[in-house]
């Protein structure tokens, strides 16, 4: 009698069990989730994941695997930004930390998420600042080292003249602040500085006081009968 007890049990128990649970072919395996995995390409990165703006990366799921096969590849970049492939490019712009969020899907639905972040620094300044003024005839700029400067150093300072049209001449002078001082002439003429030419003058100044001043130039350029005047200012403080 209890053979009997234990054997209807048994049969009762595979009996729920079967309908619980789909039949598994003999010899099949059960379907597997997907695998996602990030990969990237950044030529221009300091690190592996950082770089300056604008940063162009581009962002690989070839590494991810199932094994049925993945047939769809989602890309998040934070809330403004999607995509789909398995390589995808994007470029940031602004400075930041961005989260990367790849999500691969297999045949049967299933999906797998990874994530990666980049973190984009903000450009370094200039090495040199650079300040214009033009008209229809000449550009002229002034280049100078953009920072600081200090009492008792001596910085050089340069005019760059481009020409719009045959020019006949430009004449051009400085006129300093009495925080500057040179030991030059500053002040020079160009007799035909042709269409789309540069002319590059070079000078020093010595820092003498402290101060906020301001660098004044002035000069004139000649077409044919006619001709134009030009000034240019430049702010300078020195603590």
């Amino acid at each position: 009698m209890r053979r009997l007890r234990y054997g209807g049990g048994l049969i009762l128990a595979l009996g729920m069990l079967a309908g619980c649970t789909q039949p598994i072919p003999i010899g099949e395996k059960p379907d597997q989730p997907p695998v996602a995995v990030i990969t990237l390409e950044c030529p221009l990165c300091q690190g592996e994941r950082t770089g300056v703006a604008p940063l162009t990366v581009t962002f690989d799921a070839s590494e991810s695997r199932d094994d049925r096969g993945i047939v769809l590849v989602h890309w998040k970049f934070g809330t403004e930004y999607e995509a789909t492939g398995f390589r995808v490019e994007r470029t940031f712009s602004e400075p930041g930390r961005y989260i990367i969020e790849l999500t691969v899907y297999d045949r049967s639905g299933q999906s797998a998420t990874a994530r990666t972040e980049i973190a984009v620094l903000a450009p370094p300044p200039p090495e040199f600042r650079v300040e214009h003024v033009e008209d229809e005839l000449v550009r002229v700029e002034r280049i100078l080292p953009n920072r600081t400067l200090h009492v008792g150093e001596t910085v050089q300072i340069t005019l760059r003249v481009t020409a719009k049209r045959d020019l006949e001449y430009v004449y051009w002078r400085e006129i300093l602040p009495y925080e500057l001082s040179s030991p030059e002439d500053l002040e020079f003429m160009i007799l035909r500085l042709a269409k789309d030419q540069s002319y590059e003058w070079v000078y020093t100044v010595r820092v003498e006081q402290s101060g906020s001043s301001k660098l004044q130039g002035e000069g004139r350029a000649a077409y044919q009968a006619s001709s134009t005047e030009l000034t240019l200012s430049t702010v300078l403080e020195v603590p």
